[in-house]
């Protein structure tokens, strides 16, 4: 009987160490693969430049942001009131700012106001309530109303971009 519980125990024993040894194992291989991928996440940078000849992503979008236009002045309009085209009981209320390359062409834009908000108010008031509405058209109406206000302008690169501040439909 002694000799039966000695194999019983034995063999209640065996599959626990072969179970050990496989949780060890799965604990190294994920141990090292944390620590393959922290490596990766301190160095990565410095591994691509180095073995691959390769920038990392962060410079080159910081490179390209200097590249691009810098920021001048904005110079904000009054308000634009106007009726909705094609519906005689709805208007719009638009803020508009336009940003200038620098200050001096913005002073030379200021004695053109009057004709910058004719031209801005005929582009508005021709518009419809559905481009009005849609975000996605008014990309296309800003860069039309920035066409037009180059056009009055004596240099063409003197306004670099238009900005809707504000819109209100009722």
């Amino acid at each position: 009987m002694a000799e039966k519980e000695a194999q019983q125990t034995e063999e209640k024993q065996a599959p626990k160490k072969k179970g050990k040894f496989k949780l060890i194992l799965l604990m190294f291989i994920a141990i090292l693969c944390l620590g393959i991928a922290g490596v990766y996440f301190l160095y990565g940078n410095l591994i691509m430049e180095r073995f691959f000849n390769k920038t990392p992503q962060e410079t080159q979008h910081v490179a390209k942001k200097k590249i691009e236009k810098h920021l001048g002045p904005i110079a904000p309009l009054e308000p634009f009131l106007f009726n909705i085209a094609g519906t005689s009981a709805k208007y719009a209320k638009i803020t508009i700012g336009i940003q200038f390359k620098d200050h001096k062409l913005m002073e030379e834009a200021k004695n053109l106001t009057p004709a910058i908000r004719d031209k801005i108010l005929t582009i508005l008031s021709s518009k419809s309530l559905e481009i009005l509405m849609d975000s996605g058209s008014r990309d296309s109406l800003k860069q039309e109303i920035l066409n037009a206000i180059k056009v009055l302008l004596p240099k063409e690169d003197a306004v670099t971009a238009v900005y809707i501040t504000d819109i209100m439909i009722q």
